[in-house]
């Protein structure tokens, strides 16, 4: 089984990015009580390889202007937590140089990204910095598979938005290198969005337009099989937020329509046939925009929503979804949204690279509530 943290699942590029700006304006972890005004380290994104091994990045109090970001990790399921290491880069606020995503994919072999890349080889204790494939400019998004490593690259310079007339680039490496770089035939627009997951050699690469059907391509071993149709319920007005695969065959993508400040209309396929064909699952309750999902391998849905800070979540077995919201401020930042087991899963509120006073909050009892938790390193 593979958990991976929610920023790999959608790279919010193009139109929809711009629309959300505008619109925003452990399992038994130690816990401390956080001092709001100046906590000593401020989670950015979290990921799970294993459901012993975690790994969160964040940025320190550190009194210049280019702190490097720090990696905690826990091997004991959340127990506790160590200072791991640190990255030569710090966070990147928006359109800036730095990291702001976490990958591994497995207790050792791991990835900092967005929009720079760096990687390491044990467990988060140093860093190295890689040049971009092909010499482009930026990492848009990377999925760290249990065949490789996936990422999407943009020529555009960091700072620039988006260059119409060069679209984005696929790459893949080998399993546990940094090097070799092969750039895959996958078409993606430089202002789609790209939603990917990974089961076993078969990787799953959503490409969409900001509104329409989207084009899913099924990746095995590096080898680009024929391209399907993505429609939403409402195909004109939809949009596709982000795609899950939690077994052989089975493919979630989540939609959203009629969508305005605070609420949307939100829809979630299911595929049991590598996504040739889904059924449409409505999700009810308008209150926020789709953000991102995370399927568990019992079958547990968890979404998280954008502009109302809720986590949507459906238990495995169930037909019924519960929506939890007295946990949060309404309007702030969520994401990083990944289930570490059956019951444990982790959101990441704001972003470290504006403000110290992110906080990280988990659910023990498969999303029906939240508590928010500081990480104490041992």
């Amino acid at each position: 089984m593979r958990l991976h943290a929610g920023r790999k699942t959608i790279a919010l590029v193009g139109t929809i990015g711009t629309v959300v700006s505008a619109l925003l304006i452990g399992s038994g972890a130690d816990v401390a009580t956080a001092d709001p005004t100046d906590p000593a380290f401020a989670p950015q994104s979290i990921v799970w390889p294993t459901q012993t091994d975690g790994y969160v990045l964040g940025g320190v109090a550190c009194g210049t202007a280019t702190c490097p970001a720090e990696v905690l990790a826990t091997h004991n399921g959340g127990k506790t937590w160590t200072a791991a290491g640190r990255t030569h880069n710090g966070l990147a606020k928006s359109g800036e140089p730095g990291l702001t995503s976490l990958q591994f994919a497995d207790a050792k072999f791991g990835w900092a990204y967005d929009p720079y890349l760096e990687v390491t080889k044990d467990g988060g204790k140093t860093w190295t910095q890689v040049p971009l494939p092909g010499g482009d400019a930026k990492v848009l998004n990377l999925l760290a598979a249990p065949d490789g490593t996936y990422v999407i690259t943009s020529g555009c310079e960091i700072g620039t938005g988006i260059c119409d007339d060069r679209p984005l680039k696929v790459w893949r490496a080998p399993v546990g290198k940094s090097t070799g770089w092969k750039q895959l035939d996958v078409q993606v627009a430089a202002d789609d969005h790209v939603a990917m997951d990974a089961e076993g050699s078969t990787v799953y690469f959503l490409a969409a337009p900001f509104v329409g059907p989207g084009r899913l391509s099924t990746i095995r071993n590096g080898s680009v099989r024929p391209t399907s149709t993505v429609t939403c319920a409402d195909a004109e007005d939809a949009t596709m937020t982000d795609l899950a695969t939690n077994g052989p065959g089975r493919v979630f993508v989540l939609c959203m329509a009629n969508f305005g400040r605070g609420h949307s209309d939100k829809t979630l396929l299911v595929s049991g046939d590598g996504g040739k064909t889904f059924r449409y699952d409505a999700i009810p309750g308008g209150l926020g925009l789709a953000g991102q999902l995370s399927v568990g391998p019992d079958g547990a849905v968890m979404l998280s929503t954008l502009t109302a800070s809720l986590v949507y979540n459906r238990p495995t077995l169930s037909k019924s979804w519960r929506i939890d919201q007295e946990w949060l401020e309404n309007s702030e930042h969520i994401h990083d949204l990944v289930q570490q087991n059956g019951t444990t899963a982790w959101i990441v509120e704001r972003d470290a690279a504006y403000t110290q006073n992110t906080q990280l909050w988990v659910s023990h009892d498969a999303g029906a509530s939240w508590q928010q938790t500081t990480l104490v390193p041992a």
